[in-house]
């Protein structure tokens, strides 16, 4: 709970554990101030003179950096080069190992098999799930870099950790069919992600008043429209705390298109549709947001919360 950004979540245990430092986004200089502020001074031994000594250092507290190369929930907010570059120097520097969580962006949905690729970025540690299990088992996959990895780990957690049969079948049938073709798939979610992202950006370039940015990679793409808690529309400017919600009802509602709000970022719509998403079904979409940017452009609230 302690690496959950959202206060929400992470406030009612923030007494159960150490805390986690959170880092901002793309912001590569602030790295080294966090590293630097956070150290411990404790005591060692150490030979001096053929005598055993006890010696102060001074190091820093870190145990390892998490993150998302594309925040899921957080917005749909893709990690730069840049930070990813500073990033792999500042914790080699202090021997911190880095966790990759790409359960959302993994698995192709980025164009590439990790999305963390895509920036040049090497993980000590990856964590796999949801899409691993091919939508018929629940999966969850721990990577460990050779040099940090423990065999006590598994023999101490044999029970928690245990391999499943069925779950590892289906997961290796997956694979399989990702990497056929040459990884075939990772081309074509790379191009339907194009195709998509050209649709919204059409959109954006419609309504910029309505638009405020679209982020991702491949097949997950945010569209987020712009802060609506000062909208000229009663029936809008109170729903702007869920605003997402209501703009996903609309869709559903009036176009048959069924889509979610970030959790984290409610005016940021999320899409990771299939890798085999068809130019009529972008047609359709743009025709539900460009419905949607209209009702906005025209503070036309009751049109959007009446059924």
């Amino acid at each position: 709970m302690q690496l959950t950004h959202n206060e929400g979540y992470r406030a009612p245990f923030s007494a159960l554990a150490a805390q986690a430092r959170f880092v901002p986004r793309n912001r590569p200089e602030v790295l080294k101030e966090i590293i630097e502020a956070d150290r411990a001074e404790f005591l060692d031994l150490a030979v001096e003179d053929g005598r055993v000594a006890l010696v102060r250092r001074n190091a820093p507290v870190f145990c390892a950096f998490l993150l998302e190369p594309i925040q899921g929930e957080g917005g749909i907010n893709v990690i730069t080069r840049e930070f990813a570059e500073e990033l792999q120097r500042a914790t080699a520097a202090i021997d911190c190992p880095i966790v990759l969580d790409e359960v959302q962006s993994g698995m192709g949905r980025s164009g590439a098999f990790f999305a963390s690729s895509l920036v040049g970025l090497r993980g000590d540690y990856y964590a796999l799930a949801k899409s691993l299990g091919g939508g018929l088992a629940k999966s969850s996959v721990m990577l460990v870099r050779r040099s940090r990895y423990r065999k006590e780990f598994e023999l101490v957690h044999s029970s928690t950790f245990a391999k499943d049969a069925f779950s590892c079948f289906i997961a290796l049938k997956v694979l399989e069919l990702m990497e056929a073709e040459d990884g075939r798939v990772y081309r074509l979610a790379a191009e339907r992600g194009q195709a998509l992202r050209g649709m919204f950006e059409a959109v954006r370039a419609d309504f910029p008043d309505v638009v405020k940015d679209i982020r991702g990679e491949g097949l997950m793409l945010g569209f987020e429209f712009r802060d609506q808690s000062e909208a000229a529309s009663e029936q809008i400017r109170e729903n702007a705390g869920t605003f997402g919600y209501l703009i996903a009802g609309y869709l559903l509602r009036e176009h048959r298109i069924r889509t979610f709000p970030t959790a984290s970022a409610v005016h940021t719509l999320r899409f990771e549709p299939s890798v085999y998403l068809s130019d009529e079904e972008i047609a359709q979409l743009e025709a539900g947001l460009r419905d949607v940017c209209a009702i906005l452009r025209a503070q036309d609230g009751q049109k959007l919360v009446l059924a």
